[in-house]
């Protein structure tokens, strides 16, 4: 019996064990949106603006006879040009983009000068992408409205791959829907009796364009075909620089509209991506404010006011998964 014993016992440590080793791979990235540029334009205005004080008619200058006629003032210059956008520039603050929650690092400062046929940027074209701006003023000092300047938004897509994962396992139909919103509203900070908004005619509008996944040369999330191992610009190949916007993978774009004392003006609200996998990768949203007094028929509404104005803007811009 104790022989059996020690049989059984030597039999059962010799036996041995079932394991496994499995490792797979966790990929995480979200998406990030900033203000990556600023504009600034004042196109020459066509003629000068000669009024009578008294009458508030227009007059000439030169048929000035003696003190009694010579009530006429006039402001802009000849020959449709008064260098008046000299006097419109805008101030930026701005630092290297930085990922979501890290510190923005060394902050500069840039001035630029309105320009005239187009605008005048912070940042050179497709270098916005890898700045961000950390405070912004436009400062309009010109005889006459007729500024026109711009903001850019800038968002990058988190780097799922949802068009190459929707490749093999058909749930494209199952990725995510991403919506876009675009709204801006104004709240006046001058003590004058009529806002800023309403003597310069003030409208904006809102411009979007979405580079996206499989669509174009750039079908892939991030910066490459993770089927081939082949790397490309993460830059967005499709956007807008000047007044030009370009790309047909997503684009948007509202009609002017005037702002409504202080409401929530609604510009943009639409499905980037529904149903499918065309998930947004890089996009650029723009807004775009006028003083929209130059196109004014009646010449003396054309001129700035003396009284200092000041209204704040504020734009609000979403994009992100929807049901």
């Amino acid at each position: 019996m104790k022989l059996l014993l020690v049989v059984m016992s030597l039999v059962a440590f010799s036996a041995s064990a079932v394991s496994l080793q499995f490792k797979f791979d966790v990929n995480s990235s979200g998406p990030s949106i900033y203000p990556c540029d600023a504009g600034l334009k004042h196109a020459r205005h066509n003629e000068r603006v000669c009024y009578d004080r008294v009458t508030k008619e227009s007059c000439n200058p030169g048929t000035c006879v003696d003190d009694n006629d010579c009530n006429c003032v006039c402001t802009g210059g000849y020959n449709s040009d008064a260098g008046e956008y000299r006097h419109d520039f805008l101030q930026a603050g701005h630092a290297d983009w930085t990922d979501n929650g890290e510190y923005a690092g060394t902050i500069a400062n840039t001035k630029k000068i309105a320009g005239v046929n187009g605008y005048n940027r912070v940042f050179t074209a497709n270098n916005e992408w890898n700045k961000q701006l950390t405070s912004l003023s436009f400062n309009f000092g010109s005889e006459r409205y007729g500024a026109e300047f711009f903001l850019d938004v800038c968002y990058r897509g988190p780097q799922i791959e949802y068009f190459y994962a929707g490749q093999f396992a058909g749930s494209a139909n199952n990725s995510p829907n991403f919506a876009l919103k675009a709204q801006a509203t104004i709240t006046d900070l001058s003590s004058t009796i009529k806002t800023y908004e309403e003597l310069s005619g003030l409208v904006v509008k809102a411009q979007a364009v979405c580079d996206v996944q499989g669509k174009g040369s750039y079908m892939y999330a991030g910066t490459g075909n993770p089927a081939t191992g082949t790397t490309y610009n993460d830059a967005l190949a499709h956007q807008i620089n000047g007044d030009v916007v370009t790309g047909n993978q997503f684009l948007a774009s509202s009609n002017f509209g005037a702002f409504n004392f202080g409401q929530n003006l609604f510009l943009l609200q639409e499905w980037i991506n529904l149903g499918n996998s065309n998930t947004p990768r890089f996009c650029k949203i723009r807004y775009t404010f006028l003083e929209n007094r130059r196109n004014d028929n009646d010449l003396l509404t054309q001129l700035r006011k003396w009284k200092h104005q000041k209204a704040q803007i504020c734009t609000y811009t979403e994009i992100n998964e929807a049901e």
